[in-house]
Order: C-alpha cells, then structure tokens, then sequence
C-alpha cells in the first residue's frame, strides 16, 4: 500500500523533471554560462533589425552599399571564426571569450558616435568577433560540462536564448517604434552594457572552472579513442567526417533562412496572406523550438540515436521546402486561410527538424575531433552557418522570382539526399554511448 501511494508523486516529480530546465544546469560555471549566453542573446535581439535600419536611415547609407558592407562583414566571419577557434584550443577559451566580448561591447558602443563608413568597419569586427565566440563557446561547454550532460546543457541554453532573442526583439521593435537617432544610441549603449556582462560572466567561470579541474579526471569517463589522422589539429578538414559533416552543416543550416528571409519574400511575392502572416509564423517557430528543445536533446545518448536525430531533421526539413509551393496553390485556390495554415504547419516542421538537427549535429561534432581540437573543429563546422546566410538571399530571391516550385522540389531533395551520408559517419565514429537522459 505505501508503494501504491509513493506512485502519484513519483510521477509528479517525473513530470516536474521533463519540464524544468534546472536540472540541466548544475555547477557554477554551468549557470555562469548561461545567464551570460542568455543575455548574450538579449542584446542580439536588440540590435537584430535595430542596426540594419539604423545604418539606412541615421546614417543614411543606400541598401546597396550597406548590403555590399554586410557581404564583406560576413566573409570576414567565415574567415576569421575557424582561426579564432583554433587559438582557443592553445589559451584560456574564457579569457579568450571576454576578450571578444569586450571589443564587441567597444564596438557597438562606438556606434553611437561612428560615421557611416566607419559604422561598416565595425560591423564587421562585429561579425568576426560573433563567429569566432561561437566556435570558442563550443569548445568551452565541450571541456566545461560532463561528457553525459553536454548536449543537454546546449540545448537548455539554446532554449533560454529563444526566450531572451524575443525580448530583445521586443525592446528592438519599441526601438524602431521611436526611430529617433537618441534612441538607437540609447539601444547601443544598453547592447554594450549586456555584452560587458556577458564577458564578466564568463570570465568569473573560470575561476569555477579552474577550481574543479583538479577532481575532472577521477569523475571523467575514459576519452573515446579517435582515428590518428584526427588527432593533429592541423588534420581536423582532411578527415573526411569533418568534411562531410561541414557540408551538411551548409546544406541544413539553409532552413534557418529559409524562415527568416524566404518566408518574408515568398508572402509578399506569392501569396494572399497579409504580412502579418510573417510574425505568426515566426511566433509559432520559437515557441515550438523552446518546448522541444531540452526534452529531444534527453532522447540522444549515443551515437546512433545522435545520427537518428540528423536523418529525421533531413525529412523535416525536406517536408518544410514543399510546404512553399503548397502553400502558393493552396493561396491561389482556396484563399488566405488555408495558405496561412501551409505556413503555420511549415513553421510546426522546421522548428521540429532544427531542433532535431541542432542536438544530434551537436552530439556527433564532438565526438568527431579530440578535445584538444574542439575550437578550431567548432569554428570550421560554423562555416556552414556563414556559407548558408552569404548564399540563402540569392537562392531564395530566384525561387521567389523565377525558380518557383521547381527550386523547393529540389531543395527538398537535397535536404533528403542529405540523410544519407549520416550513416556512414557514425559507423566511423562506432557506437558510443555516454549515459542515460
């Protein structure tokens, strides 16, 4: 009968354990961490449209010269991360990282006094410095988190960023809102603010993370053998896995643009929704990815389930590019409504495939290099992010203007042909599996 009776709460606590976010986020360093990446992500919000308008109509640059700007700032990132990456697997990764974000913060506070072309110049330290602090943060969670927890402790923080990128928007939406050259300076100077905080963070890390070294090797699992050829840094692009894996990366990473600019183009071009059609769908996209994020990264606790994850991305994804021709003959058909709900279910499936992706992509990245080489295997898997975001605009503009349904048809195929390499990276990784969700 006391068993009978412990049930319902066993349950509830169950329950209570699949909802919560704590439980991933332990120590001090963990929970440094991700209060510095959540407001890491608050500040992008602010600036995520703040910075392009106030380029064009503060400083009064034409869309030519600050589109030719944002090209030049984005092949400078997909330059300089797998560099900066590499240079954290040689020093302090969180010195390293406050470091960029002390110049990010200097620089985005200089905003408020650059002229134009001088604002151009430092967009694109910006950009380095944004895509050389990605590959270092992966290599700082890599070595900072348990083996068994990493994947998870990712996906909390990629969750709790969610939710920090929508009030940023929203501070960034009151910004554009006012339009005035003091408020914009106003919202440089709170982004500056945050990115400070952020560096601080992540530098008082440290100090936790210093401390608890000396007991990591009792409490650490044996590290996995890797094949020789990866174990020299110099090696990591000429093992084929790592090749493989990067031109994944730039084939799936496409699906987060398909949503930030193909969306956008697709409605006013193709379609009879209204544009707030747009924001629906782009509210429908976080919430779905901050409900699933945590509880699909407890699913993967190996590699074959990492590589599952992947495939069944690629099909999501797949079945995401289709909904756009869908949705145009649903438009042309039957009216806004139902090509509104084409957008909505596109929105429910991306989201469900990023998410998916994003956990076993990340998963299988890690156990590909030794821990010795996570920064500079990091920065160059992110290449993948900046090939994607350089190409997304002209391949979507082509399939809203000339490519049409015939374009999606094959994207989607790639996207389905993409599945099929996953296989064989994990056959050369060998079934490993690093603890229980």
């Amino acid at each position: 009968m006391a068993t009978d009776t412990g049930d319902p709460p066993r349950r509830l606590v169950r329950i209570l354990h699949a909802a919560t976010w704590r439980e991933e986020v332990r120590s001090p360093v963990e929970r440094r961490l991700a209060v510095a990446l959540t407001t890491l992500y608050a500040a992008t919000g602010l600036s995520y449209s703040a910075l392009a308008v106030y380029m064009l109509r503060q400083e009064h640059l034409s869309p030519a010269v600050y589109g030719v700007g944002a090209s030049v700032a984005g092949v400078l990132g997909l330059l300089v991360g797998p560099a900066i990456g590499a240079l954290s697997d040689r020093v302090d990764g969180f010195v390293l990282y406050a470091v960029l974000m002390g110049v990010m913060a200097g620089a985005t506070f200089c905003l408020t006094a650059a002229g134009p072309w001088a604002a151009l110049g430092l967009l694109s330290v910006l950009v380095m410095c944004a895509r050389g602090s990605s590959a270092v943060l992966g290599a700082l969670i890599g070595r900072a988190v348990d083996r068994d927890r990493r994947v998870r402790f990712r996906a909390t923080v990629r969750a709790m960023s969610n939710v920090a990128m929508v009030v940023g928007l929203a501070l960034g939406a009151a910004v554009l809102a006012v339009g005035t050259r003091t408020a914009f300076r106003a919202s440089f100077t709170a982004e500056a603010l945050a990115l400070s905080v952020t560096g601080l963070l992540v530098w008082r890390a440290r100090g936790g993370a210093v401390a608890a070294a000396p007991e990591a090797p009792a409490a650490a699992p044996a590290p996995a053998p890797v094949p020789a050829d990866a174990e020299q840094p110099s090696g990591t692009l000429r093992d084929g896995r790592v090749t493989v894996l990067l031109l994944l990366n730039c084939l799936f990473c496409l699906a987060e643009p398909m949503l930030a600019i193909a969306v956008p183009l697709w409605v006013g071009a193709r379609l009879r929704v209204p544009m707030w059609g747009v924001s629906v769908v782009l509210v429908v996209n976080t919430v779905v990815m901050v409900l699933l994020q945590v509880p699909a990264a407890r699913r993967v606790t190996d590699t074959s389930r990492a590589a599952r994850s992947v495939r069944a991305a690629a099909l999501l994804f797949a079945v995401a590019a289709l909904m756009f021709p869908a949705s145009a003959q649903l438009s042309r058909h039957l009216g806004a409504a139902a090509a509104l709900c084409a957008l909505v279910l596109f929105a429910l499936v991306r989201a469900g495939g990023d998410v998916l992706y994003s956990v076993g992509s990340t998963s299988l990245s890690y156990e590909l290099v030794p821990e010795r080489s996570y920064g500079k295997s990091m920065g160059i898997l992110g290449m993948g992010v900046d090939i994607a975001g350089l190409s997304a605009p002209a391949l979507f503009g082509w399939f809203v203007n000339g490519g049409g349904a015939l374009g999606w048809y094959v994207l989607a195929v790639l996207f389905v042909l993409g599945a099929l390499p996953v296989r064989w990276i994990q056959n050369r990784i060998g079934e490993r599996s690093w603890g229980n969700a």
